[in-house]
């Protein structure tokens, strides 16, 4: 398979913050082209009770952008963005594995990636390649659904996934009064893994004439893990009498949540 795309994501390495922005085609950023191979072997079971797939893929990136070293979201405020962007070419490849459950009280699914997806550029790293920002080695998710009766069913979800890659600093040093950074190499961190477990039991009521409708209690995050969102540098003290001390710092979104919801159909 061959393509072409004319809006790009360019990421900011530097920062573990949700910064990325869509930039489209230009005269100077060129539509990315992108050319996969995929070979894959599927096969259903006892009468497609069960399905199954595994599939291998490689895939070349071509007109990949990225931020220049240093750059940062609002600096091009009297510059064409452009200006700030490099131009590479990348390559993802890997492997993904599928069992689906179909029929039965008990079914579900388990879907699993291992995968890797690098980066190339003359201008970062000295040429060097680095994993991109989303690149993830591993990727599995677990889902099961138990039907009690008519009425009753609960399930589960379990999902996995390596972290993302940022670029934090090797290095801080006090210039002129400020602190400073120096980084390391492009995307040279991984944060944490992302894991979490969902659960919920749902009530379905009896089908009225004209409507359909159920009560849902679920529970997000069951262990109410801390998932990394970003990453900051907390400074406390002063700089002037070089009594400061620096702690980098993890912010996490969504921790437990229950909800119930009431569900309607027409």
């Amino acid at each position: 398979m061959r393509n072409k795309q004319y809006i790009h994501l360019a990421s900011l390495s530097a920062s573990t913050l949700p910064t990325d922005l869509w930039v489209s085609s230009s005269d100077r950023v060129k539509p990315q082209i992108g050319q996969q191979y995929a070979l894959g072997f599927f096969r259903n079971f006892n009468d497609n009770m069960y399905e199954s797939s595994i599939e291998i893929y490689y895939k070349d990136m071509w007109n990949m952008i990225e931020y220049a070293d240093g750059a940062l979201p609002g600096d091009e405020i009297n510059d064409n963005v452009d200006n700030y962007f490099v131009f590479g070419k990348g390559r993802s490849f890997g492997m993904e594995l599928f069992v689906r459950k179909n029929v039965g009280q008990l079914t579900g699914w388990i879907g699993y990636t291992l995968s890797k997806s690098d980066r190339q550029f003359d201008d970062i790293n000295d040429g060097a390649r680095f994993a991109a920002k989303y690149d993830r080695t591993h990727d599995l998710s677990i889902t099961a659904t138990y039907q009690f009766n008519a009425q009753w069913d609960a399930s589960l979800v379990q999902v996995y996934s390596t972290g993302n890659t940022t670029t934090l600093p090797v290095s801080m040093y006090v210039l002129n009064g400020e602190i400073q950074s120096e980084y390391g190499p492009r995307n040279w961190y991984r944060l944490d893994p992302y894991h979490r477990l969902d659960a919920s039991i749902t009530y379905h009521f009896k089908p009225g004439k004209h409507y359909q409708s159920s009560l849902n209690f679920s529970v997000y995050n069951v262990y109410n893990r801390k998932n990394p969102y970003f990453i900051y540098f907390d400074v406390e003290g002063s700089v002037a009498d070089d009594s400061f001390k620096i702690q980098a710092k993890q912010i996490s979104l969504f921790p437990i949540l229950p909800s119930i919801t009431w569900n309607f159909s027409f």
